[in-house]
């Protein structure tokens, strides 16, 4: 193979300076493991953004299906506080003793589920809201959204990687068509 020096016209490449079968081998061994690790690690952070994706989408379907089913929910405590407004009307009308102490005793029982029943409704609402803000449709929504520009900031980089990589290559090609031997 001839090289042109400079528009002086082709001139012969010493034989020392040729690059030989097996050195080309060695610079394309030593390329890919230079490159090796980078491309895994790239394509490591691909996959691990598609999981994450994956997850919260399934994330994402379980809270609407939750939301779905919260629609239905129906409140115990309206039933018991009518309840316990109907035992204050019935002891009004109780007209004996025995059947006052007996009414109160079972209005003070009811009473008392009542109040632990709308202290627990109150926390069960608090963590109930919590979770809506934090794992909610919105939320699983926003989540889903940030998970897709990872994975394509990802994509991204893995392209850049497999680029610089692609780069080394043409380049190992331009300098072996320069400094191979002839053959023949």
């Amino acid at each position: 193979m001839t090289q042109h020096d400079g528009g002086a016209g082709p001139r012969a490449l010493d034989p020392a300076d040729q690059l030989g079968a097996d050195e080309k081998a060695q610079l394309v061994y030593a390329l890919e493991g230079r490159f090796a690790a980078h491309l895994d690690a790239a394509a490591s952070a691909v996959r691990e953004a598609e999981r994450e994706l994956a997850e919260v989408r399934e994330q994402l379907a379980r809270a609407i299906e939750e939301e779905e089913r919260a629609r239905y929910r129906s409140d115990p405590l309206v039933f018991m506080r009518d309840g316990v407004t109907e035992e204050v009307e019935g002891l009004v009308r109780k007209t004996t003793p025995k059947k006052l102490r007996t009414s109160y005793r079972y209005l003070l029982d009811r009473a008392v589920e009542l109040a632990a029943g709308e202290v627990q409704g109150y926390h069960d609402d608090r963590a109930r809201e919590q979770q809506e803000r934090e794992q909610g449709v919105q939320a699983s929504r926003a989540a889903e959204q940030r998970a897709i520009a990872a994975l394509e900031e990802a994509q991204a980089m893995q392209g850049r990687v497999q680029s610089a990589e692609a780069a080394a290559r043409r380049g190992l090609d331009v300098l072996a068509d320069k400094l191979e031997a002839p053959t023949g």
